[in-house]
């Protein structure tokens, strides 16, 4: 008998052991713990209606991760992100009440994004500056703009040819949900199958070897920084164009959402490491921890003390896993 049970045994803690190992099957554990508990204290949550708020609520903050984590993979961190989304949809909704046709307002809000996201590469590759110092910056500059060009008020009276890119529904699915899943697709697939992006683990590893490789480390700062940029005023003109308007509070707090859900996802602050489906993982899990606290009647500032211990401990873990693969070596 004791055999028996040994031999099961070695099986069973082999797979639990692999679990534990793996950042993403583990989130997936985590996340299937925290669906059923939620389905056992609430009768609201796996209705249709909560879950379609889930996934539009969590399409904003996941399409920019997905960009985020492409650039953190290299060793570039962006907080700026939610400043950009918040000013580049400020300046479509400042044009849309000019009388600029909807395609063109959207173009500007896309270049817009894009030319912030530029100069953050600028402010990187000419100045020196660390990415996290500089996006910090810009996340206050950014900011602080949207506040002088809105004013404090809420920019609205859009029209139907602008507000239909948020609130489409293609096969009964809403437009924002595709968006979000499309990005991922894209994601995935350029920095799997192409070169340039790919290369973002190579940058993130060890920039002197990159550069020796042949690798442009500046093209690569101002092209993830450029396509952030974009993603971030895309998923601004999409957030507008679902609320009818524009305010002075749209994406605050997004970058720090986002960053801790990248770091639980297994996208390393240090660069190098990490997939893209963890990211999506962690994002994912950060926007189910504040469904639940809205289904179960929490106090809403829970939010940020879960947000601020999720980060402390994403930060350790990462650190810890570090150090075991220095002394394994």
């Amino acid at each position: 008998m004791e055999k028996i049970c040994t031999r099961t045994g070695k099986p069973f803690h082999g797979v639990l052991r692999k679990i534990l190992q793996t950042r993403e099957l583990s989130l997936i554990v985590l996340l299937a713990m925290i669906v059923i508990a939620l389905m056992s204290s609430t009768s609201t949550f796996a209705t249709s209606g909560n879950i379609r708020v889930l996934l539009q609520g969590m399409s904003v903050d996941m399409m920019i991760a997905i960009p985020m984590a492409i650039s953190l993979i290299a060793g570039n961190i962006d907080f700026s992100v939610g400043s950009n989304l918040c000013l580049s949809s400020a300046i479509v909704g400042l044009a849309l009440n000019g009388g600029l046709p909807a395609p063109v307002a959207v173009l500007i809000g896309l270049l817009s994004g894009a030319t912030f996201g530029f100069l953050n590469g600028v402010i990187i590759n000419k100045l020196g500056v660390t990415p996290l110092v500089a996006t910090l910056g810009t996340w206050m500059a950014y900011r602080g703009i949207a506040l002088v060009i809105i004013g404090g008020q809420t920019l609205s009276n859009f029209g139907e040819s602008f507000t239909i890119i948020g609130r489409a529904t293609w096969f009964g699915i809403p437009s924002t949900i595709v968006y979000m899943f499309a990005i991922i697709a894209v994601g995935i697939f350029i920095i799997k199958y192409t070169s340039f992006f790919h290369n973002a683990y190579l940058i993130g590893s060890n920039k002197l070897s990159a550069r020796l490789a042949g690798i442009n480390i500046e093209k690569f700062v101002y092209i993830s920084y450029m396509i952030t940029g974009a993603v971030a005023a895309f998923a601004g003109i999409v957030l507008a164009a679902r609320l009818g308007s524009s305010s002075q509070n749209a994406g605050t707090q997004l970058e720090f959402r986002n960053v801790v859900g990248l770091l639980v996802g297994g996208i390393s602050m240090d660069g190098g490491e990490g997939k893209l489906i963890g990211a999506v993982l962690g994002v994912t899990l950060m926007q189910l921890i504040n469904n639940a606290i809205v289904l179960l009647y929490l106090n809403a500032s829970y939010t940020q003390v879960i947000t601020g211990g999720i980060l402390i401990l994403a930060v350790a873990v990462d650190q810890l896993s570090k150090r075991r693969k220095v002394a394994a070596k």
